[in-house]
């Protein structure tokens, strides 16, 4: 992901965390499919950021994922069918997109 000029690598340390809360960091780029090796994560909002491209199919591997804000981007394409299989995802917006399906 990149922000501000700067190109950021993903530590490895994050796969402990249960919130993320990226809103408004000004990302731009794609959202990595490395994203899927979040698994700890139960909330994930990273609304509001200048990422576009398509949803990640590896988001499906969130398993324990209960809440997740991909709103106002620009992303497009098709919502991933993984996604129904997130048995926990009881929030989801991915309002403002350019999403179909």
């Amino acid at each position: 992901m990149t922000t501000k000029g700067l190109d950021l690598k993903l530590p490895q340390v994050l796969t402990t965390y249960i919130i993320i809360n990226l809103s408004r960091v000004r990302f731009e780029g794609h959202i990595a499919s490395i994203i899927g090796d979040l698994v700890g994560i139960h909330t994930m909002n990273l609304s509001h950021n200048g990422l576009e491209g398509l949803i990640p199919a590896s988001l499906h591997q969130l398993s324990a994922l209960e809440s997740l804000d991909l709103s106002s981007y620009k992303i497009g394409g098709e919502i991933p069918q993984q996604l129904a299989s997130l048995t926990f995802l009881a929030a989801l917006n991915l309002s403002h997109n350019h999403l179909i399906g």
